[in-house]
């Protein structure tokens, strides 16, 4: 810190008087000054400014145990702060939810209603006003104390430990006081508290209208004392017997063993998981459920017990039933590690996608030549060269895996490898794989990479990509969805880019020279005017970024729309350099003022579904 900096040695209290000496008697070492020590100090003992011994221990704290906290503190009131803010988004969307619905049903009971349906609306908004407030006091109070901790640390950092007194010292003595009471209270917040309004509709008969004006609406605060329980990236609502949760917008619901099954499921409730000991018929499920989830359940399944409806089945640690019960509505099947022994003749015939997740320990023989894609978390089942059928084609190695790679048969052409802990090496991944997915959260060198494959696809990796990341074999690259890192890495043999939804933002010198066919996917959400003048064909699916006249280059030679493209073709969107023009499957159709150069050419796929110009 500069010689000459303004030190601010003035009381906290008294902010007219210097800081003169250091209270013994009280915690956290509070600086004082001469109307302090005569008034809630008086009587106190007192430390001297120069006492070198007590100044180095405090730049000794500060510096070492201090900061380090306020580190921690600044941390902690950012998850506050983004839970805060996350609740509060919900209590918005949940708060136009509920006022689309009022506005709905009010609708329908006219003018009969209209005093309830403005008194509804008041209460709503006074309730998102009250939760508005709540967000407020939570952002200031986590500001506030955050630029008393951002002044520390920024002051720490330019901290000269001089050992005579000076005002540095002083103002050193502020932040350490003033740090230690925010870390004294860190479990203290003590911030108000949100309310979640829901809005409730009892369905009842509408011919009595006049009487049923003030009980076929309310709002309510709906306390948020169900319990609650995660299952990989799912939080499941757990039903306790006797409430009533017709109301509840939620997707994801957890059912234990009880003795009565709730009256009415929530329409929105797509996904059921039904709890060890479980011990009931499931016909009570509704049609929406496409996910359910089956843990050791005692009641005994027969092939009608599941509903048509369901399409992806999980099987959890413990079930221990013959599987005659799966329908063929099941295309996609769980197994976590289940005790029931697995057969050849176990899975329907149906199941095309089988998910293997941890703890699996059972010989793959199992597996039905329908299944085309294998997914296997950490399975505790050693494999070896013939585990796995010929029919595999696509293997996804997921999250966990740790065991080498040589049990892949040579069907497998398709490989997906998210965060393995497997160690890999040039000579782990078989040569008859083309296609390889680093999916996101991948961190290794891409050395192991083989000659063979001809397609990357990269995901939203850990590892920093550089320009020998990737073989020279590889033709086609594929960046995902939250890709995020500068595209030098981009080997001059891939002519064929493609570009979903990446979070890294491009610039005109971002695609390299080599790149002749460009791809953008669906999501993809940027301006075009990073694309390079060698690019001579652009295929666009339905993007996110909103096409104007001049947004696609007029270098470009060849167009494409494909996909489920879904913005109009206002006139000059298709520039005039282009000579070829493909329309595949798109919402809109080509009109006659959309083509600048009438000289080119326009083809259509059989997607093309309207008035072809000719």
């Amino acid at each position: 810190m500069s010689n000459n900096q303004q030190y601010n040695t003035k009381c906290l209290n008294h902010p007219y008087q210097d800081i003169i000496s250091i209270c013994s008697n009280c915690p956290n070492n509070i600086p004082v000054c001469i109307d302090c020590i005569t008034e809630d100090h008086n009587g106190h003992s007192f430390k001297k400014l120069n006492d070198i011994n007590f100044r180095n221990q405090i730049q000794h704290d500060f510096k070492n145990q201090t900061i380090p906290k306020l580190n921690n503190y600044l941390e902690n009131n950012k998850k506050i702060l983004d839970e805060s803010n996350n609740h509060f988004k919900e209590i918005q969307d949940n708060h136009t939810k509920n006022f689309d619905k009022a506005f709905n049903i009010f609708k329908e009971l006219k003018y009969i209603i209209s005093a309830k349906e403005n008194d509804i609306k008041r209460l709503l908004m006074t309730e998102l006003d009250q939760n508005t407030d709540v967000k407020n006091i939570i952002t200031t109070t986590i500001e506030n104390n955050n630029n008393i901790i951002t002044n520390a640390i920024k002051y720490n950092n330019d901290i000269n430990n001089n050992n005579n007194i000076n005002n540095e010292f002083i103002e050193l003595l502020k932040h350490h006081h003033q740090c230690n009471n925010l870390l004294s209270n860190i479990n203290n917040n003590n911030f108000p508290e949100y309310k979640d309004t829901q809005l409730i509709i009892k369905q009842n008969n509408l011919y009595s209208i006049k009487d049923l004006t003030n009980s076929y609406i309310e709002v309510l605060d709906i306390p948020l004392d169900l319990k609650t329980l995660k299952f990989y990236n799912l939080e499941f609502t757990i039903y306790e017997e006797g409430c009533d949760i017709s109301h509840l917008e939620i997707r994801n619901l957890a059912i234990g063993p009880i003795g009565c099954l709730p009256k009415n499921i929530p329409t929105t409730v797509t996904d059921l998981y039904l709890l060890d000991g479980f011990d009931q018929p499931l016909n009570f499920i509704p049609p929406t459920v496409q996910h359910l989830y089956l843990h050791n359940i005692k009641y005994q399944l027969t092939p009608d017990s599941i509903p048509a409806t369901v399409t992806d089945l999980y099987l959890l640690d413990g079930f221990n039933q013959p599987l005659n019960f799966i329908p063929p509505t099941v295309q996609y099947l769980y197994f976590n590690n289940i005790k029931y022994q697995l057969t050849p003749d176990s899975i329907p015939a149906t199941v095309s996608r089988l998910y293997l997740l941890d703890g699996f320990n059972q010989s793959l023989n199992f597996i039905p030549p329908t299944v085309k894609n294998l997914y296997l978390n950490n399975i505790k089942y050693q494999l070896t060269p013939d585990s796995i059928p010929a029919t595999v084609t696509h293997l996804y190695l997921l999250d966990g895996f740790d065991q080498s790679l040589n049990f892949i048969p040579p069907t497998v052409e398709f490989l997906h490898l998210d965060n393995i802990k497997y160690q890999l090496t040039p000579d782990s991944i078989p040569a008859t794989v083309t296609h390889l997915y680093l999916q996101d959260g991948f961190d290794q060198p891409l050395n192991f990479i083989p000659p063979t494959v001809k397609y990357l696809y990269i995901f939203n990796i850990k590892y920093q990509l550089t320009p020998d990341s990737i073989p020279e074999t590889v033709l086609r690259l594929y960046l995902q969805d939250g890709f995020d890192q500068p595209l030098n890495f981009i080997p001059p043999t891939v002519e064929h880019l493609y570009l979903k939804n990446i979070k890294y933002q491009l610039t005109p010198g971002s695609i390299p020279a080599t790149v002749i066919h460009l791809y953008l996917l669906d999501g993809f959400n940027q301006s075009l005017n990073f694309i390079p003048p060698t690019v001579k064909s652009l295929y666009i699916n339905n993007i996110k970024y909103k096409l104007i006249p001049g947004s696609i280059p007029n270098h470009l030679t060849n167009l494409m729309f494909d996909h489920g493209f879904s913005q109009r073709f206002t006139k000059g969107i298709i520039p005039g350099s282009i000579t070829s023009t493909l329309m595949g499957d798109v919402v809109y159709p080509l009109e006659h003022d959309s083509i600048s150069n009438p000289d080119q050419k326009i083809s259509y796929l059989t997607q093309y579904k309207h008035p072809k110009i000719k």
